[in-house]
C-alpha cells in the first residue's frame, strides 16, 4: 500500500476563474481611478477590487496544475518557505533599518506613514511573493522537462 500524502488544492480549473477574477478586479480598480467619484464610492470600489483580487489569486495559488506530482508540490512549498522567508528577513531589515536611524529625523515628518506603510509587510505580500516564486519555479521546471503549460 502506497503512503502518499496528498494536500488539499481545488480542481485546475479553479485557475481560469481566479485569473478572470485577478484580471477583472485590476481592471477595476484602474478604470475607477478615470471616473469622478466621491471618494467613500470609490474607496467601497477599491475595496471590493481588492478582495475580488486576492479571491482570484487564492483561486489561482490553490488550484492543481494540469499535471499535478510530487515535484509540483516540492515546488510549492518551498516557494511557499522561500516568500516567507524573504518577507521576515525585509520585516526585520526594515525594522532594524529605519529604527536605528530614527527615520523622522532623516525624512521628515511628512514622509513617516510611507515608512511605516512599508515596514508593515503583511499576508497579502508574502501570497503574492508566493504565487510569484511558484509560477516561476514551475515554468522553470516545464521548460526544462520540455513541457508546454
Amino acid at each position: 500500500m502506497e503512503n502518499k500524502k496528498k494536500i488539499l488544492l481545488l480542481p485546475h480549473r479553479y485557475q481560469a476563474v481566479g485569473w478572470v477574477f485577478a484580471g477583472v478586479a485590476l481592471l477595476g480598480m484602474i478604470a475607477t481611478a478615470f471616473f469622478n467619484l466621491e471618494l467613500m464610492q470609490l474607496l467601497r470600489y477599491q475595496i471590493y477590487g481588492v478582495l475580488l483580487l486576492f479571491l482570484g489569486l487564492f483561486l489561482v495559488g490553490f488550484s492543481q496544475e494540469k499535471a499535478e506530482d510530487e515535484f509540483t508540490i516540492h515546488i510549492r512549498t518551498s516557494s511557499a518557505l522561500a516568500s516567507l522567508l524573504i518577507i521576515c528577513a525585509l520585516k526585520i531589515l526594515l525594522g532594524l533599518l529605519f529604527g536605528v536611524l530614527r527615520m523622522t529625523e532623516v525624512i521628515g515628518e511628512e514622509d513617516n506613514d510611507f515608512v511605516k506603510d512599508l515596514i508593515d509587510l503583511d499576508f497579502g505580500s508574502v501570497f503574492i511573493l508566493y504565487l510569484i516564486l511558484y509560477k516561476l519555479r514551475l515554468r522553470r521546471y516545464n521548460r526544462k522537462a520540455g513541457h508546454e503549460e
